[in-house]
């Protein structure tokens, strides 16, 4: 029995689809099947967003050039400011004839003993020609303590500093010393400056990437379930039609037996397709949750489907439910039946020359009950694991890849549990992972 088709058109960005939907009593599936054809139209992201990228890869460079600009220049300055002081020294300690002074050599005399007591905040250190330490300025020994302390504490002053800068050699009476000196703390923070600018361009970045793939999703999201909505309306009136030529069919047949079990098998497909119906018109809402045995839902579920689905070639069907009756957890019987038909479903259509095993086993722990569902069908690979829960993602040469998307919500927000792909191994099937924990 088929249902009378219809049409609708779906337009994303530049690509139309139009659509026709059916739904089918032998298979229980509403299948939906798209033309594509191409729309001219002007997709102002597409032009914003390399733009954006390009512009923040623009200033973040300007930035940072800018920055190593600056840390040289400073760098540079701090340089001539050591030569002056070592200059100084050198001055400060030359044979002057103190007493004979003109006016002149007293005034550069004071000069230079306010340029060695300038603060700028460069460290440096005088030491001797074999580099061993003498004094130093801005690295924090205090002078109260011994030479010999100073000095312990000044060595690795003197190896980092003699590293990092070229020393400055100055000679007093004959005597080589060295001044050695590093960077300031200005310097040191401005050369880290565009290393904070990286991370907060990245952060930024990051948030720009993360808001755009929650619109992205939202956006999806709206699309599957206007889909769904419009499907149930439109699946509505036929599949009520179809109810009453049922009722029609059971009075003309009531003087023959042996045709009602026909009439009963299509009545039961017929409410299936009114359950499909009101799945449909649910997506996109709160479900209700009733307590109802997980157990009794499984059997609902198996056995309807083991009659249909081992229709279509040589597979066997084996259910393990071992969920006692008594099983109870608060969900929505429809949403969590459609979650298993889909796995069930996927595992049929996995299985490529129709013949093989599908196995529905579920077990009780101390916190949850376990749904395995598992084929021998052609596998998944393990890098499309995640994947195949993301809305539109399909092998499928036709599908929208919605149903292992709704099938994660279903299960994780609604119930609060977890769908997973536990293993699979290409050429030898699949098993798909569904916990769903006991309410407290």
């Amino acid at each position: 029995m088929k249902l009378k088709t219809r049409n609708f058109l779906l337009q994303p960005a530049s690509l139309a689809k139009i659509c026709s939907f059916r739904a089918t009593s032998d298979a229980n599936t509403l299948t939906i099947e798209c033309a594509n054809f191409p729309m001219k139209s002007f997709n102002l992201r597409s032009i914003l967003r390399p733009s954006m990228y390009i512009a923040a890869a623009a200033i973040i460079l300007g930035s940072l050039l800018y920055s190593n600009y600056l840390a040289n220049q400073l760098e540079e300055k701090e340089r001539q400011t050591i030569e002056l002081k070592a200059q100084a020294i050198d001055l400060q300690n030359a044979e002057i004839n103190y007493e004979n002074q003109s006016p002149f050599e007293k005034e550069a005399q004071n000069f230079m003993g306010i340029i060695m007591g300038g603060d700028d905040q460069v460290p440096w250190i005088l030491t001797d020609e074999d580099f061993n330490y003498i004094s130093g300025i801005n690295i924090g020994i205090p002078d109260t303590l011994s030479f010999e302390a100073q000095q312990a504490l000044g060595t690795p002053f003197v190896r980092r500093f003699k590293s990092a800068n070229e020393p400055i050699r100055i000679e007093v009476g004959g005597i080589v010393n060295y001044v050695l000196y590093g960077e300031s703390r200005l310097l040191t923070q401005l050369r880290w400056f565009p290393v904070a600018q990286l991370i907060i361009a990245a952060a930024f970045i990051g948030f720009v990437l993360l808001a755009f793939a929650i619109a992205k999703r939202n956006e999806q999201n709206k699309v599957w379930v206007g889909l769904a909505k419009e499907t149930a309306h439109q699946l509505g009136t036929p599949v009520s039609s179809l109810m009453a030529w049922v009722e029609l069919l059971k009075l003309n047949l009531e003087d023959k037996p042996e045709d009602q079990q026909y009439v009963l098998e299509m009545e039961q497909d017929v409410k299936r397709l009114e359950d499909i119906t009101e799945r449909f018109s649910k997506i996109g809402s709160e479900p209700e949750l009733i307590e109802i045995s997980v157990h009794e839902v499984l059997e609902q579920s198996s056995n309807y489907l083991s009659k249909r689905m081992t229709r279509k070639g040589n597979i066997v069907l084996e259910v393990s439910n071992e969920l006692s009756p008594e099983s109870k957890l608060q969900i929505n019987p429809q949403l969590i039946n459609w979650v298993i038909e889909n796995l069930l479903k996927n595992a049929l259509d996995a299985i490529q020359n129709k013949k093989g095993k599908i196995t529905l086993h579920a077990e009780e722990t101390s916190s949850s009950y376990t749904i395995d569902i598992s084929d021998s069908g052609k596998g998944i690979p393990k890098s499309n694991f995640k994947k195949v829960f993301q809305p539109g993602f399909t092998t499928k040469k036709r599908g929208w890849g919605l149903g292992l998307s709704l099938s994660k919500r279903i299960i994780e927000n609604y119930h609060k549990g977890k769908i997973f792909v536990k293993s699979s191994e290409i050429g030898k099937g699949t098993t798909f992972r569904i916990i769903l924990p006991k309410q407290k």
